[in-house]
């Protein structure tokens, strides 16, 4: 007969501590998860209405690309026309620029072939340099009466503006966020009639512009800004119709060509204290979203679309061409080109997307986000929410894995509809992906019910499992978290213009203290480190991730060079380095330009150079090298400036490779890395050929012998060109 003791505890009632754990577990159980998974439920709509809806933007951003892409727009009649300035047009007529009479030629031509409005989505804020009588105007060896003659002429400008003042044309602007070309007093532009609230309170503000010589703008009937609106990903999916400049509302170039065209002198916005509601032409009413711009609905980039300027110019464009058309001059040509990324295609030319903004605005086809549709969003998550946490618990897992499954179709298919059907983008991936922890929480709690007794009679045995587990698991995800932080070289290479980049590296156990990063600091600089920190395994690794880091966010500051940067990192990682550890690191600044070189060593291996032009063999640079980070404090270090010629391959080890050794122990040394480079100049000069080939060499070499070190190579070949 069991003690009164026992039996309470068999049955969960102990009033010992023990006892009152169990209970609790036991109801918790028996509510099958319930309340945790509505303690989710509820957090996670706190979150997202605190402003999870501007962090869920990237994730909704790539599902309505997607339907753009699925279900692009249709154009049946294209009501633009580019002409387009494009390689054939330079290999016939010369290269760009133009001189400003022959694009009044093109402008004359495309009026006759029945153009409404011509724009250009070019600017020309200087004078034409192709002027006859600047051209001259310093040749003091030319006959005077010759320089008379051509100074009597109408310069190229006045020649375009007279073809402006004649033709419903407007040119372009770029509005500027600061520094100069800030605003005139009494500058033109285009008369705007204000509904409501002050307009230019909601829209895109600039603190100036870049315009047209006064000439060109004074003779063309509008002035308008061809400003885009990326998205922090660089994707173009808003187009402003309305701008302010220095506290003045402004056209888009694509709004002051549809003004152009149908003979308006003004236009007018209308606001309320949400926002803008919309832009008046005549008597057509443009809604727009809350900021002044619209959401672009992309079609493909049709060939319908686009005319070349030459075939207009010849004149082998039948009469009426362009009949009830505006159109676009614009340049395309490789080395004038303006290409931004959309949700459709990855390039697309600007002159492109201004035209498709005409298009949307008169096809009516912009697409919509309703204002109120993250609440309702974050509706249709809660009673997905509701429906798992009362049904769930009550259903086999399968059949509640289908119900979700099915959920899931049913508000994707619903997405989709709203996108084809009014064009309204409506995201279905929160309400989903959002109940989705409720979901495995529920599944949890019901596997673990079912599972409970099992785990109670094998409790010893798989707590030990499990820590054995736990260790290895461990050290893999280290590993793969560790190799996670360092950049992909494939991805930096085929990304950045006018360099040849690869990088590998191999820690000598599960995580390594060798790092290595390389990123664009702008459009013309390039940076890239490599580094080894004193020591391998988990603290080598904690470490190597500061000091990247640390190092990543200084030089994206922009205007620091490689000295600098070292003493500033050296300071930081000095500061939390209770462990006294210590960095080598070689960092290097190239402009992808003209190969202009900046270089700072601490204490690391010297970098070599392949320069296989003239063969001359591989060496190392001789820069003068300071002592590893966290060794001296306020060290000055300073950088070494060289120039890589086109051609030019830099290369960076960490002394894992040099001192890689084989069975014997005989080490790979540096004289085996310079031979191996100048074999590799006639074999594959490539930068993933030179590390992928020391690799597969070091293997060779060491036929075995376990690797003592971290190793670490990256190649950075410099093209030349852009």
């Amino acid at each position: 007969m069991r003690s009164v003791d026992d039996s309470a505890q068999a049955d969960g009632a102990s009033p010992g501590h023990e006892g009152r754990s169990y209970t609790a577990n036991g109801a918790f159980v028996r509510a099958r998860g319930r309340p945790a998974a509505a303690v989710l439920m509820v957090l996670i709509a706190v979150a997202f209405a605190a402003g999870g809806a501007d962090g869920w933007r990237p994730v909704r951003n790539a599902v309505f690309d997607t339907f753009q892409r699925l279900f692009p727009r249709t154009v049946r009649e294209f009501p633009v026309v580019i002409v387009d300035i494009d390689e054939a047009s330079l290999k016939a007529l010369g290269r760009w620029p133009w001189p400003r009479y022959r694009l009044a030629e093109l402008t004359d031509a495309v009026t006759r072939l029945g153009a409404m409005a011509v724009g250009y989505d070019i600017i020309m804020p200087e004078p034409d340099s192709l002027s006859p009588d600047v051209i001259l105007s310093r040749r003091t060896d030319v006959d005077p009466r010759i320089r008379s003659a051509l100074a009597a002429l109408a310069s190229n400008d006045e020649i375009l503006a007279r073809t402006l003042r004649r033709t419903p044309s407007v040119v372009a602007r770029a509005a500027l966020i600061g520094g100069g070309g800030r605003p005139a007093a009494g500058e033109r532009q285009t008369a705007v009639m204000q509904v409501g609230e002050p307009a230019a309170d909601f829209v895109t503000g600039y603190a100036g512009h870049l315009t047209n010589i006064p000439l060109l703008e004074e003779a063309a009937f509008g002035c308008g800004y061809l400003n885009d609106t990326r998205d922090a990903d660089g994707v173009v999916r808003t187009m402003p119709l309305i701008l302010a400049v220095g506290g003045e509302l402004a056209p888009s170039l694509s709004l002051e060509l549809l003004r152009t065209a149908v003979g308006a002198t003004w236009y007018g916005v209308r606001a309320d204290t949400a926002g803008v509601l919309g832009v008046q032409i005549g008597e057509s009413f443009i809604p727009t979203d809350r900021d002044g711009r619209i959401r672009l609905h992309f079609s493909p980039a049709y060939a319908q679309r686009r005319v070349s300027a030459v075939s207009v110019l010849e004149g082998r464009m039948a009469p009426g061409s362009f009949e009830r058309q505006v159109a676009i001059i614009g340049v395309t040509a490789v080395g004038a080109i303006d290409v931004v990324a959309t949700p459709v295609t990855a390039r697309m030319d600007g002159v492109e997307i201004q035209a498709q903004v005409v298009e949307n605005i008169l096809a009516q086809s912009r697409l919509v986000r309703p204002s109120p549709a993250h609440r309702v969003e974050l509706g249709v998550f809660f009673v997905l929410c509701v429906a798992l946490i009362v049904f769930l618990p009550r259903m086999h897992p399968v059949a509640g894995i289908a119900f979700f499954v099915g959920a899931l179709v049913v508000l994707l298919a619903g997405s989709a509809a709203a996108f084809v059907q009014t064009r309204t983008l409506l995201d279905a991936s929160f309400p989903v992906a959002g109940a989705l922890p409720v979901l495995l929480v529920l599944l949890a709690v019901g596997f673990a019910e079912a599972r409970r007794r099992q785990r109670e009679l094998d409790a010893a045995l798989e707590a030990e499992k499990l820590e054995r587990m736990r260790m290895a698991g461990e050290l893999a995800a280290a590993r793969d978290i560790q190799m996670g932080m360092l950049p992909d070289p494939e991805a930096i290479d085929r990304s950045i213009p006018g360099i040849d980049f690869f990088a590998r590296i191999e820690p000598a156990e599960e995580v390594g203290g060798d790092l290595y990063d390389a990123f664009p600091i702008d459009d013309h600089r390039f940076f890239f480190l490599v580094g080894d920190v004193a020591g391998k395994g988990v603290a080598a690794a904690l470490f190597m991730a500061l000091c990247k880091t640390l190092a990543k966010s200084t030089a994206l500051r922009g205007d620091v060079d490689v000295g600098e940067m070292f003493r500033i990192l050296d300071a930081e990682i000095a500061r939390q380095n209770p462990a006294m550890l210590f960095v080598t690191a070689l960092a290097g600044v190239v402009n992808l330009d003209d190969g202009r070189l900046q270089l700072c060593c601490a204490g690391h291996e010297k970098p070599l150079l392949m320069r296989p032009r003239g063969g001359v063999s591989p060496e190392a640079l001789d820069i003068e090298a300071g002592p590893p980070l966290c060794v001296l404090e306020d060290y000055p270090y300073t950088g070494v400036e060289t120039t890589l010629m086109p051609g030019d391959t830099l290369v960076l080890l960490s002394d894992g490779i040099t001192e890689a050794h084989a069975p014997g122990g005989e080490l790979y040394g540096k004289a085996r890395v310079l031979r191996w480079l100048e074999a590799s100049q006639r074999t594959d000069p490539s930068a993933a050929g030179i590390c992928n080939g020391l690799f597969a060499d070091i293997r060779r070499f060491a036929a075995g012998a376990p690797q003592s070190d971290d190793i670490t190579v990256m190649a950075l070949g410099f093209l030349g060109h852009r």
